[in-house]
């Protein structure tokens, strides 16, 4: 028994000395968030409307007033970037295959007007072609991009650090990633275009402010993407909220369809919702 409490003295004054490290400094300002509003963020460019990853859902989310575009990006064989979620084109294309194991010219052989989950019975009305991201940064250059980086080849974040520079999207760009390696090395490289938390950096964030200690956490990113919940625990809080508010890190919401979960985030101070329906949390604003 004595050993217990002395092992519970110990954690106790290790646990107070934590509380002892500096608050770091918030994050600096950036031109991205030149707009310190609310965000309204189209999910793959709003897929509930417009067959997702596309140019024309893009337009169509950017007319009906979406503030930031959200895509994903693969690399093809031949080192082209394209708008696409999945890794083969085979749930939202007529056609089957890899991205990484595919030509442009083979991808874009194919229809991309459906998708097995978004649009089972349903057929866009005009032919649609796997957009490269190039091609959507021309179609709509004054837009803002969340962009996903989705593979794990480092080749990608170099292919989409060249490709933000070639266009000047610097200010017009945030880079974010599942997978917190990539991100590192997308941040290296490519110093000059903000980024998003990974995976790994969102899970320790989380589980230090749930202790309190939110302040011995050191961000690289200068927003987080967040769903309601992961694992069983809540994610989405308040009180965590209001940590990033501090550090000045923006607070998106993901992905929230309905009108009773996207008010809650509004209610709890988000910074923006990404959403497949921009069209509804529109009409909320």
């Amino acid at each position: 028994m004595k050993l217990f409490f002395n092992l519970i003295l110990v954690l106790a004054c290790f646990y107070g000395a934590l509380w002892l490290f500096p608050e770091p400094a918030p994050m600096d300002d950036i031109p991205f968030y030149s707009d310190s509003g609310f965000s309204v963020i189209a999910h793959r460019g709003g897929r509930g409307l417009v067959p997702g990853n596309t140019i024309e859902a893009a337009i169509n989310a950017v007319n009906i007033g979406s503030d930031i575009i959200e895509v994903d990006v693969h690399l093809t064989a031949d080192d082209v970037l394209v708008v696409r979620h999945d890794a083969s084109i085979d749930t939202t294309t007529n056609g089957s295959g890899q991205i990484s194991a595919m030509s442009l010219s083979e991808i874009q052989a194919y229809d991309a007007g459906f998708h097995e989950i978004d649009y089972p019975n349903t057929k866009y009305e005009k032919l649609i072609k796997v957009p490269t991201l190039g091609a959507l940064f021309s179609e709509l250059p004054n837009q803002r991009y969340l962009i996903e980086l989705k593979p794990q080849d480092v080749s990608a974040a170099d292919n989409l650090c060249g490709l933000i520079r070639q266009y000047k999207k610097q200010n017009q760009v945030m880079v974010g990633s599942f997978h917190t390696l990539m991100l590192k090395h997308f941040r290296g490289v490519c110093p000059e275009v903000p980024t998003s938390l990974g995976k790994s950096e969102i899970e320790k964030l989380v589980l230090l402010e749930r202790l309190s200690l939110s302040h011995l956490f050191i961000s690289e990113g200068y927003s987080i993407q967040i769903p309601f919940s992961a694992g069983g625990i809540d994610i989405l809080r308040l009180d965590l909220v209001k940590v990033m508010h501090k550090r000045n890190i923006r607070v998106d919401a993901w992905t929230l369809n309905d009108i009773r979960s996207m008010q809650y985030a509004i209610d709890i101070g988000v910074d923006g919702v990404i959403t497949d329906w921009p069209d509804i949390l529109i009409k909320m604003q």
